[in-house]
């Protein structure tokens, strides 16, 4: 086999296809400015028959999860109008129109899974998985109109109160719904930690808050019928609006995070420290890092310094394993692209590699690297790392 030289600027893409090979894509960089050593960048996807059989079953749970909490919600909203045509309470009018609210983010969610769930195409190279951060966006959004709504009609009601009927009945009902909530809530938050999903999350979390909402109500109307007070209706729905408006507010500002790309520190935690565990000598300085999660798919860019003189084999070979452990520390499918950078002499005092024929000062400690080390530009003052 011959190996024909590979001008500067030219990429080489090599994709393998089929039985339990993984797709990977290689890229070969000459940059005969800065080094006469070549520059290696080493893409890696996660993509192989055990990983696509275990993203095909978590997306059929995460279907049912959210068709279950579409037809949770549309039940439980024509079970609280019901109570609220036979109480013609205030309070429990507002956690009916928390209910449409639950409706109608219940029927996104099933759609922004179908397209989350889609794979990387030409047109969208980083998946669909943002879907779900506009979703819980969209879900916070619509939560904080609710609150505004349920304040409209409630404090009118403080000038012209009318006394809840029927309050037994009513409360009864209340406090079905409200189990119901309670029971698919943590379902869909469990669900949500599970195949990292953002959109079943944040439905999971609305509809705890519509639980509390309930609970809520309840203890209002139990107050009412204990002290006659008919104001206490419609401050129980003022107070259900603050409690829901919170969580809208909170959801509306993550999903804004999550759109912007911001920075995970847990995210960067778990990478780091598959780094240092798995860490060998000659690994030298990684920097440059940076990661981003779309639904459930991760994307991670790397840079790391490596001796000079290795081999291309021996570089693919350190490439692979720390592709590997990358790939292990986020626990789920992901790309990760790594950019070898050659060594400089400033960083022998790190260095582990014995037989260096090329080192020209002595091997002090092999610090663990941090986050912050991590994540900022490649370091040229080896002290800095090192323990005083």
């Amino acid at each position: 086999m011959q190996i024909l030289p590979i001008n500067n600027g030219t990429r080489l893409n090599q994709q393998i296809q089929g039985g339990n090979t993984p797709r990977r894509s290689a890229f070969y960089e000459t940059n005969k400015f800065a080094s006469p050593k070549p520059i290696h960048i080493i893409q890696k996807t996660s993509t192989d028959d055990k990983n696509i059989v275990t993203s095909m079953k978590n997306n059929h749970a995460m279907h049912m999860a959210a068709r279950l909490a579409f037809i949770t919600s549309l039940t439980l909203l024509l079970v609280k109008f019901g109570a609220y045509f036979l109480t013609d309470s205030k309070a429990v009018l507002s956690d009916a129109i928390e209910s449409i609210i639950n409706v109608v983010t219940a029927a996104f969610l099933m759609f922004s899974i179908s397209v989350s769930s889609k794979p990387v195409d030409e047109n969208h190279p980083y998946g669909h998985g943002k879907i779900e951060s506009f979703s819980a966006g969209l879900e916070g959004g619509l939560i904080i109109i609710a609150a505004v709504v349920i304040f409209v009609e409630a404090v009118p009601a403080f000038f012209t109160p009318q006394p809840p009927r029927n309050l037994g009945a009513g409360l009864f009902i209340l406090a079905g719904a409200g189990a119901v909530n309670l029971a698919v809530g943590a379902y869909l938050m469990h669900a949500g930690r599970k195949y990292k999903s953002e959109a079943l999350g944040a439905d999971g979390r609305h509809l705890l808050t519509d639980f509390y909402t309930s609970a809520g109500v309840i203890i209002g109307l139990l107050l009412y019928h204990l002290a006659g007070f008919p104001w206490i209706d419609p401050l129980v729905a003022c107070l259900v609006a603050l409690n829901i408006l919170i969580p809208g507010i909170k959801l509306t500002a993550n999903s804004f995070k999550n759109l912007m790309n911001e920075a995970d520190p847990e995210l960067l935690e778990r990478i780091v420290q598959g780094l240092n565990t798995i860490r060998k000598p000659g690994w030298l300085y990684p920097h440059k890092l940076r990661a981003l999660r779309s639904g459930r798919y991760h994307h991670v860019d790397l840079h790391i310094s490596l001796p000079h003189y290795w081999t291309l084999t021996q570089v693919h070979e350190a490439e692979q394993e720390i592709t590997q452990a990358l790939l292990d520390a986020l626990g789920e499918e992901g790309d990760i692209m790594i950019h070898v950078d050659p060594c400089e002499p400033p960083y022998c005092p790190v260095c582990e590699v014995d037989d260096c024929s090329k080192r020209n000062s002595g091997f002090i400690c092999a610090p663990n690297w941090s986050v912050k080390e991590v994540i900022s530009a490649r370091a040229t003052d080896t002290t800095a790392s090192l323990p005083p």
